[in-house]
């Protein structure tokens, strides 16, 4: 399949999990990636020496690389140089290993960009982690937050570990306690293929 990967410009995607044009064949993103390149392209363009932190980072590229191009000082941390138990994997070109409820390698309102996709489901004190989150963003800063919520589900579940080590089966309640975190928050719809998911998309004032 042929069509040009916004992350590194590349041409072709292949099957990956049985997804038709899932994986890029050159930078190792997958719809997801490419889908959250494509709808925040207006706030990851032109860095200018701002900062951003990725956590839980796919690959090199995938984002770092990507903003460094794009004039951002950038930084990745992961709960493990392994990845977790559940969901093990080589993340040894992290620059920190951090837990997401424990960023106090970064001062307060430091940075202009913090990014994570599918990373809050996986931690058992998730309101901690957003709270850290919003601590380290400066005033006019942005987190993107991909975060697998059900809004036919009322309440968010704690749940026993699933195979990628996911705890949480959140709900209709979830934004909610988003925005408590945070000055401002929009949801946005991403979608590729057959992927779909909500961003969320949080702004400290």
């Amino acid at each position: 399949m042929s069509a040009e990967c916004p992350v590194c410009g590349g041409g072709e995607l292949v099957e990956h999990a049985q997804r038709p044009g899932a994986l890029c064949l050159t930078c190792g993103a997958l719809e997801r990636h490419r889908a959250l390149a494509r709808s925040q392209a207006h706030l990851m363009a032109d860095g200018r020496e701002r900062r951003a932190l990725e956590i839980g980072p796919l690959s090199p590229r995938v984002f770092g690389d990507f903003l460094r191009e794009r004039g951002w000082i950038y930084t990745s941390v992961d709960q493990s140089r392994n990845g977790n138990a559940r969901d093990p994997r080589a993340v040894g070109f992290i620059d920190f290993e951090a837990d997401a409820c424990d960023l106090s390698a970064f001062s307060d309102a430091s940075l202009q960009l913090v990014m994570a996709q599918h990373v809050i489901e996986e931690i058992v004190d998730y309101e901690r982690a957003l709270a850290e989150i919003s601590r380290v963003l400066t005033a006019g800063g942005h987190a993107l937050l991909e975060i697998p919520f059900d809004a036919a589900r009322v309440r968010s579940e704690r749940q026993d570990a699933d195979g990628f080590g996911n705890v949480w089966r959140f709900g209709a309640d979830l934004p909610d306690v988003v925005r408590g975190h945070f000055d401002g928050l929009g949801i946005e719809e991403m979608a590729e293929g057959v992927y779909a998911s909500h961003l969320l998309v949080c702004r400290k004032a």
